[in-house]
């Protein structure tokens, strides 16, 4: 199988290329791709030979410093590209996918990780929360995926969508996020039909998978040491783990999937 081989890749260098060359120059959009599981997502497409465009909102500095890796690896194969994602959704979406496609002139593969994670207990949630959430977390991917469809014919592309466990089954006080994630979920099915059957569009359900960055008072080590009671598996997840679900959903080793999912969780949503 193509993809029991697409991991070396990474360490036999890309001169090596055998069957895994239908990765080589394929330019993929990775939202929120400067940080975390986005970079560990583009660190992964680009060392099996993609081109990547690295999006970000705040982290310009930390987006460049990254694409400037890359390309001190392969000239010219990265490109930062950025916009608020929670505002002025589909014009930002339009905007991203024009300057991502005008750099190579070409799109395959859309991967929407870009995401806002924070606690809307039913109490205290507001308006302005439920917004911030749907717009980045739901409006954005579908937009973007408006944006790039075209593109993505024409070369038969695909996407992946980064979903949540916690989009299938409920975790209050996580309950706006929970909405956003569950209605993705759903968009992801509806354009794998709409968008069959030159592009695929699949979806990842990570568990826990690095620890939030927000919300520390509700990431203590209790809760830590409660979620993984939960978890078979008992460990976090890494951002590889979720990079390498991302490149099996790209290759040709998951050509007969669409509207699927991949859950990256160590057995949690088993448990949840």
């Amino acid at each position: 199988m193509v993809f029991s081989r697409l991991r070396s890749v990474a360490d036999i260098g890309i001169r090596s290329l055998r069957m895994e060359d239908w990765a080589l120059d394929r330019v993929a959009l990775v939202t929120g791709g400067a940080r975390r599981v986005g970079k560990a997502i583009a660190t992964s497409l680009h060392k099996t030979g993609y081109k990547v465009i690295i999006h970000c909102n705040a982290s310009r500095d930390a987006a460049n410093e990254f694409a400037q890796e890359l390309n001190c690896q392969r000239p010219e194969t990265a490109f930062v590209i950025s916009g608020d994602l929670s505002k002025d959704v589909v014009e930002t979406c339009r905007r991203l996918v024009k300057e991502a496609t005008e750099k190579w002139g070409r799109l395959d593969l859309l991967v929407n990780n870009a995401s806002l994670f924070f606690l809307t207990p039913l109490d205290t949630a507001t308006d302005h929360q439920w917004i911030q959430l749907m717009d980045t977390n739901v409006k954005a991917p579908y937009f973007l995926a408006q944006a790039a469809s075209t593109h993505l014919h024409q070369t038969k592309g695909s996407i992946v969508n980064m979903c949540d466990i916690i989009g299938e089954q409920a975790s209050p006080p996580l309950t706006i996020y929970g909405i956003s994630k569950a209605a993705l979920i759903m968009a992801t099915k509806n354009l794998a039909i709409e968008l069959g059957p030159d592009v695929r569009v699949n979806y990842i359900c990570p568990g826990a998978v690095m620890w939030p960055e927000v919300e520390k008072e509700h990431h203590d080590v209790s809760f830590r040491e409660e979620w993984l009671s939960r978890t078979p598996l008992n460990a976090i997840g890494t951002g590889e783990n979720v990079a390498d679900a991302v490149l099996f959903l790209a290759s040709p080793s998951s050509s007969y999937m669409t509207g699927s999912c991949i859950r990256i969780c160590g057995g949690r949503s088993l448990k949840l």
